[in-house]
């Protein structure tokens, strides 16, 4: 019988060999046609690099006694919030799509907001399973845990990254309950600085108005402000039941933008139709209930604050960026894990597979001895 670990294996395999196919299925004739690149393979063969890298790293971090991860959580919260203002140095931050968010090194460039995702995972985790008794305290555990939150938060709008500054205020806000935090505590605060964040958001950033407008009328210019998600639905639906077969959308030849990245979902749906994009739901679907009972299956509260985490991270992530291609939520720049191109999400996304097969393989070697 396979074990937990060697399940959520599987799923994840299955998901990056979905990925790889369809990246470069959507990114083939762009890349070709672009003049500085004039390959097609251009994403594929990056992605291709990146996602070995990844695999090699997330095969280190498995054998790392995953309570190793806690004890440093001090200083990987550091280097985070280090990278973070790193990007605001002009010699140093990289500028792309107007959002300042990029260390670059040589052709391959890096989002530390990425690395805030599984960083204030481990951190909130470890806080909590340290000082158990303190975290129902508001002054003791819920300030000192919502200020290391605002911090990293408000170093990623500034970027800015709106998109993931609200994912990760979701994710860990999630997580706090879950942990233990008063919901007296979180609620009032979280409406109250929600309300005041979005005010200023939507005031200072007017490309946000414009994306809300969107999403409230879809179709009011379609071939404007609305002209991204329209695409995107267009390919959903093309598709149909079996889709027009892999490789024959239309969409990615010049109609949909970020075709290979935040809107691969959309490719998906029109080359292999409503039972590829089951097929994808069911894998992240797979991977939420193994994700959940390696949890549940953890001796101490780290392990299962680590494993809950990580496993909200991804399926979290997954559902967004879905809700987003069907129009269900306002673009926000957020991936597909595991699919959609792009090395930081990967990379962090492998490093956080590497945590929870950890967790699972000492639970079973625990479970083992506990039956000797």
């Amino acid at each position: 019988m396979l074990k937990n670990s060697h399940k959520i294996l599987i799923i994840i395999f299955c998901l990056l060999a979905f990925g790889i196919i369809m990246v470069y299925s959507s990114s083939f004739f762009r890349a070709e046609s672009a003049r500085q690149i004039q390959d097609g393979y251009y994403f594929f063969k990056k992605q291709l690099i990146i996602m070995g890298f990844s695999i090699l790293v997330m095969l280190i971090v498995s054998r790392i006694p995953y309570q190793f991860w806690g004890k440093i959580s001090p200083l990987l919260l550091l280097l985070c919030l280090g990278m973070l203002i790193l990007v605001f140095i002009p010699s140093i931050g990289h500028i792309a799509g107007g959002s300042r968010r990029w260390l670059r090194i040589s052709s391959f460039g890096f989002q530390p907001s990425e690395t805030a995702k599984i960083v204030l995972v481990i951190f909130i985790a470890a806080f909590i399973s340290r000082y158990p008794e303190q975290i129902r305290s508001f002054k003791k555990g819920f300030i000192p845990l919502c200020l290391v939150i605002a911090l990293t938060v408000s170093l990623i709008m500034i970027e800015p990254d709106i998109g993931t500054a609200f994912f990760i205020a979701l994710l860990t806000g999630i997580l706090l309950i879950i942990g233990g935090v008063r919901i007296t505590y979180i609620l009032p605060v979280g409406l109250l600085v929600g309300s005041l964040v979005f005010y200023i958001v939507t005031l200072c950033y007017p490309h946000i108005q414009m994306r809300l407008t969107v999403f409230f009328s879809p179709t009011a210019d379609a071939s404007g402000k609305g002209y991204q998600i329209n695409q995107a639905l267009i390919g959903l639906g093309a598709g149909g039941i079996t889709g027009n077969g892999l490789g024959l959308s239309y969409q990615k030849l010049f109609y949909l933008p970020q075709q290979h990245t935040d809107f691969i979902f959309s490719i998906i749906g029109e080359e292999l139709g409503l039972i590829g994009v089951i097929i994808v739901v069911l894998l992240f679907f797979a991977f939420l209930w193994y994700g959940k009972k390696i949890a549940s299956e953890t001796s101490d509260r780290l392990g299962f604050l680590l494993a809950i985490g990580i496993t909200l991270m991804i399926v979290l992530q997954a559902i967004i960026n879905i809700a987003v291609v069907t129009a269900l939520l306002p673009t926000k720049g957020i991936s597909l894990p595991f699919i959609s191109y792009g090395g930081s999400g990967l990379l962090v996304f492998m490093f956080a597979i590497g945590i929870l097969i950890n967790i699972a393989r000492q639970s079973e070697t625990s479970n083992k001895i506990s039956l000797k």
